[in-house]
């Protein structure tokens, strides 16, 4: 039997609303079955649709309390309640300060989460987006980033093939002479104390794990690229057929001041690009990152989004509140 209490938590200034004080047996799960420690993977795989909300602030009680809103189910409930499954780490427009995002990684770590849970996945999947542009020198920022314990990285300005394979390769520690999928060959350089211990493995068990999926079938890591110039658009069926890209986003803002309409997201121009995105993504099968909130999920929903950016941490009206109930009113 699982019992349970809701309360009603505070968080950036919303109300909202919470389940916890749970207890709960351990759950059962196919022991046959690879568990990806990044929860998005693992809900993508079972092709289920994955939540996340934008983040600026990286005090560690905003850690705490993302935790206590998303409760603490079981890991079979984790799959299908409706809940933030991953957060979206703003370093492009924040400061790119790597000790604060340590010391909000560290807090990330729920023992109760994983004792309820009664595995190593953690309910939110933390994926940075770096300051540095595709074109330069990304590699030193992926590293830190993915030193401290992220689940994957998102990199602004991708308009090639080149571009995207050299983030992939930033993700990726140098394959083993053996290894099924070495190209493209990593340049990610080894120092797993702190991630590895995070993740809850070894630093052996670590390197095996932090691979790009869907490269890698059983990685945990998510090279995510970034489409907001008019090269980027052109190129974006190469972009896509790059091995070892996870996801996309589409950068309506930025996009609109490369077409001329600057700040103008809903122009024809801006649209029809992101359409044009969303074919490809499709056609490839790489998820789109797109944005929902109460007044279009229902139409994100029907155009088959997989992954939903449904709030902000600044968002004082609840409205990632609002998406989750109707998702889960609206079942797919």
């Amino acid at each position: 039997m699982r019992l349970c209490k809701t309360f009603l938590i505070p968080m950036a200034g919303a109300i909202l609303l919470s389940t916890g004080a749970c207890t709960s047996a351990q759950p059962t799960t196919n022991k046959n079955q690879y568990l990806h420690l990044n929860k998005v993977i693992d809900k993508l795989e079972r092709n289920r649709l994955v939540t996340g909300i934008w983040l600026s602030n990286l005090h560690p009680s905003m850690a705490i309390g993302l935790a206590r809103f998303n409760g603490c189910p079981t890991y079979e409930e984790s799959l299908t309640k409706p809940m933030i499954d991953f957060i979206l780490v703003d370093m492009e427009h924040e400061p790119f300060d790597v000790a604060r995002l340590r010391n909000f990684l560290l807090a990330c770590n729920s023992r109760r989460e994983t004792h309820i849970k009664g595995n190593l996945q953690p309910n939110c999947s933390v994926l940075v987006r770096i300051p540095q542009d595709a074109d330069g020198p990304v590699g030193w920022m992926v590293k830190q980033v993915l030193d401290l314990g992220a689940h994957g990285v998102i990199v602004p300005h991708v308009r090639n093939a080149r571009e995207a394979e050299k983030v992939v390769k930033a993700c990726r520690y140098m394959q083993p002479k053996d290894s099924k999928v070495a190209e493209p060959q990593g340049t990610r350089g080894g120092g797993p104390r702190l991630c590895s211990y995070l993740w809850g493995l070894s630093s052996r068990q670590y390197v095996r794990r932090a691979d790009v999926w869907p490269l890698n079938p059983k990685g945990d890591l998510m090279a995510i690229m970034m489409i907001e110039d008019q090269e980027g658009v052109r190129n974006i069926d190469e972009i896509l057929s790059v091995r070892g890209v996870g996801g996309v986003m589409f950068g309506p803002f930025d996009y609109s001041f490369a077409v001329g309409h600057g700040g103008n997201q809903r122009h024809p121009e801006v649209t029809e690009a992101l359409e044009k995105v969303k074919q490809a993504c499709d056609r490839h099968n790489v998820p789109l990152i797109g944005f929902a909130g109460p007044d279009n999920i229902a139409v994100k929903l029907k155009q088959d989004y997989k992954m939903l950016l449904i709030g902000q941490d600044f968002d004082l009206g609840g409205k990632a509140v609002k998406v989750l109930k109707y998702i889960k009113e609206h079942p797919a």
